[in-house]
């Protein structure tokens, strides 16, 4: 390791151990990048990383605008359970830091309470933590768990880093299940358990949604090469092919967004996108952003050039990103989106990967969690088309289940 390396674990060790001792109690908020850089002798990124760390181990808490938080809900990790407990079986469930992170928090934590409400009858299922960055380091907890971790479940948006150690651990016949926004490429060819949401159906509702609102200019903001291969993409092109339409893409420079990292970029896109659009002869009345944070750009830019949302242009997001409630005081997010149940996420990875530790040889099984159309302010949602359950928002709008 560099010298950069073993101070930012350094530092997140030494977090570690004063929040398990009880130096810092749960809701604390810690001192500020500013002062601990100075204290420690280190840089702004290596404090991100080492608190990334504890962030992913359920330590902390960082929030956007406000500082980091001693976690109120710590779940323990790297700590081996008792063996005295008849009947144990362990599952170890992963997370990696992504533009996801926040989002997949939330899952790990949802997933985890799912296996405590499924300590009943002769089995007995107890979760444990084993979060990471670095792919090397989750390849030696897995072989420092292997004798008494019985299933795991990986939550990732990408598969690439991941490759060498979902291999080892099926070499190690350890069960798993690759729980991720949408399935990677790689994933259809690895004998493994896949829970995703169906992000192409969810894109095509949207298209349909513009389509059959009498929208003909539509159109789309994101990073197209990043997003090529989700369904998203494919899926709302494909709403508008049926109509002969084509997507208004923005297009922007990489250049553009050089000194832009992590959820600014994706803000400055939206932004970048958006002016571009308005120096259009026609402005598209309705548009699809890749993703939440690409679409909160969007928004704010509207709203500096006094365009009305949704009567002159409709506005999407995609996956209602935890995050995205980051940037608004109030916590709200108003800007319409396609939802994917998280709750439902964290019932299919527990249920498919207990199916496998009761049924080693079934076939591969794959769960897809349907999307759900969530009007807010900036849609006018009279109506959603596709299969319908009608249940109300936050936002006295329609939301709409879509189960194809």
């Amino acid at each position: 390791m560099n010298g950069n390396t073993r101070k930012y674990i350094s530092i997140s060790d030494d977090f570690r151990t004063k929040i398990k001792s009880g130096f810092y109690t749960p809701g604390d908020l810690l001192p500020n990048y500013h002062i601990l850089s100075k204290q420690l002798n280190c840089s702004h990124p290596t404090l991100q990383k080492a608190f990334g760390v504890l962030e992913s181990e359920g330590y902390v808490n960082m929030i956007h605008g406000s500082g980091i938080f001693v976690s109120k809900g710590l779940v323990s990790t790297e700590v081996h359970p008792s063996f005295d407990i008849e009947n144990l079986t362990i599952i170890g469930i992963a997370n990696v830091l992504t533009p996801e992170t926040h989002s997949i928090k939330s899952m790990e934590n949802q997933i985890i309470n799912e296996i405590l409400m499924a300590n009943s009858g002769t089995v007995k299922y107890e979760p444990m933590q084993i979060s990471y960055i670095d792919c090397q380091d989750l390849q030696s907890r897995l072989g420092y768990y292997r004798n008494i971790l019985d299933g795991l479940i990986i939550m990732s948006s990408s598969y690439n880093p991941l490759a060498s150690n979902v291999q080892y651990a099926l070499k190690q016949h350890i069960p798993v299940v690759f729980s991720s926004l949408s399935v990677p490429s790689q994933l259809p060819h690895i004998p493994v358990d896949v829970v995703s949401h169906d992000e192409y159906h969810g894109g095509y509702e949207v298209g349909r949604y513009f389509i059959e609102r009498g929208h003909r200019d539509i159109g789309l903001i994101g990073d197209i090469r990043t997003h090529s291969k989700l369904g998203r993409l494919p899926g709302f092109t494909a709403a508008l092919k049926e109509s002969g339409l084509k997507a208004i893409i923005a297009e922007f420079e990489q250049k553009e967004l050089e000194q832009y990292a992590g959820m600014t970029q994706f803000l400055k896109i939206g932004s970048i996108c958006v002016q571009k659009l308005l120096k259009k002869r026609n402005l598209p009345t309705a548009i699809m952003c890749m993703n939440d944070i690409t679409a909160i750009g969007a928004f704010n830019e509207f709203n500096r050039a006094g365009v009305s949302m949704p009567d002159e242009v409709e506005l999407f997001g995609f996956a209602d990103d935890i995050e995205s409630q980051l940037y608004f005081s109030d916590r709200i997010n108003p800007v319409s989106t396609v939802q994917f149940s998280i709750d439902m996420m964290a019932k299919e990875s527990f249920r498919l990967l207990e199916q496998r530790l009761k049924n080693p040889d079934i076939p591969r099984q794959i769960a897809t969690i349907p999307a759900t159309i969530i009007h807010r302010e900036t849609t006018k949602g009279e109506s959603v088309y596709g299969s319908k359950s009608g249940m109300n928002s936050g936002h006295g709008r329609e939301n709409h289940n879509i189960n194809k």
